[in-house]
């Protein structure tokens, strides 16, 4: 008997238009925050040349021993000072 009566009041409440108005969602606001992935991307997009100081402690850490030419090495050095820059 229980169930019947719970099963009609929540059908009754489904129906209901005016709960249907607490569903309904908050209409989209006109300004959208940045999401996280966004600010990356236009992160990514920004040009941060290596400077030539950035660029010879990086080819002061190169020997025989890194199994890298010396162009390989300095082309991986100026690879990752583009995508991590030194804070300035």
């Amino acid at each position: 008997m229980y169930i019947r009566v719970a099963a009609l009041a929540f059908g009754i409440v489904l129906l209901c238009p005016s709960t249907q108005i607490a569903f309904a969602q908050a209409p989209p606001s006109k300004e959208k925050a940045p999401s996280e992935a966004d600010v990356i991307l236009q992160d990514s997009k920004k040009s941060d040349p290596e400077t030539p100081k950035e660029l010879a402690e990086c080819m002061s850490q190169w020997g025989p021993q890194t199994q890298m030419s010396k162009e390989e090495w300095a082309a991986s050095c100026r690879s990752t000072l583009h995508y991590f820059p030194e804070s300035k």
